[in-house]
């Protein structure tokens, strides 16, 4: 099948979103197959906006800084995220863990706000961050919303990457573990992820359905099973309740 000039300049842009350190246009050309000519086109066409931007030396392109302003834009317009931001900021004063907001898109969990931790715990993710949602606490939470036919079908092309030494990597066992979240009301991974980290989430509900889900993320030291049982599920259901009431969709 042609490709349109739009498909591939879509395809440039997503390239590059995956390739964060940069690409020259011959590594570019030589991973979407196009001609060199293509591609320093479609480039050309794209950096007076700023939808790219080429380092000076080693004269690789990037995404530019016009789609930060448009994800924030786009952020500002989620009205989860600007109903739960007060309550975020209230939880993290209490637990002094990381607090994640977390949405389900296109299959992956993608996180649409912050609070990092006081513990100087140092976490990948960040505001935008997606990810594979079988292997995180908030992700695991969004896809109990779903069928199992559903779940099924967002892993029907790939497989249930092990990310930390007890990510889960059988579909059996993951439609197990969503049955009993919907059951509790909450989901934990315990170093499911990052080795060494543990979370907890629980589900933001608007109009009947899951629309987001809360996290709190620390060290296993700071987030042991035990305080996590005595006070950090309550935190994270009771927020994510308070949450939910404010919501009108």
């Amino acid at each position: 099948m042609k490709l349109s000039s739009v498909d591939k300049s879509l395809q440039v842009i997503e390239t590059l979103r995956k390739n964060p350190q940069g690409l020259s246009i011959a590594e570019l050309s030589q991973l979407l197959g196009f001609p060199p000519s293509t591609t320093h086109h479609i480039l050309s066409t794209f950096r007076p906006y700023d939808y790219v931007a080429q380092n000076p030396e080693t004269k690789k392109y990037t995404l530019g800084f016009r789609f930060l302003s448009i994800s924030t834009s786009i952020l500002e317009n989620l009205d989860v995220r600007k109903t739960a931001y007060m309550h975020l900021r209230k939880l993290h004063e209490k637990c002094h863990e990381a607090v994640h907001l977390s949405i389900l898109r296109n299959g992956q969990v993608t996180y649409i706000d912050k609070i990092q931790g006081s513990s100087g715990l140092s976490l990948a993710t960040y505001i935008g961050f997606s990810t594979d949602p079988h292997a995180a606490a908030g992700g695991k939470v969004l896809l109990s919303e779903l069928t199992s036919e559903e779940i099924k079908n967002i892993y029907k092309n790939r497989p249930l990457k092990r990310y930390g030494k007890n990510t889960i990597t059988s579909m059996k066992q993951l439609l197990e573990e969503i049955k009993n979240i919907r059951k509790q009301g909450y989901a934990l991974d315990n170093e499911e992820y990052y080795e060494g980290v543990r979370c907890v989430a629980s589900p933001i509900r608007a109009g009947g359905r899951i629309a987001a889900a809360l996290s709190i993320t620390g060290s296993i030291f700071s987030m042991t099973m035990e305080r996590i049982n005595r006070e950090l599920i309550a935190m994270a259901i009771g927020t994510a309740k308070d949450i939910s009431s404010e919501l009108r969709w």
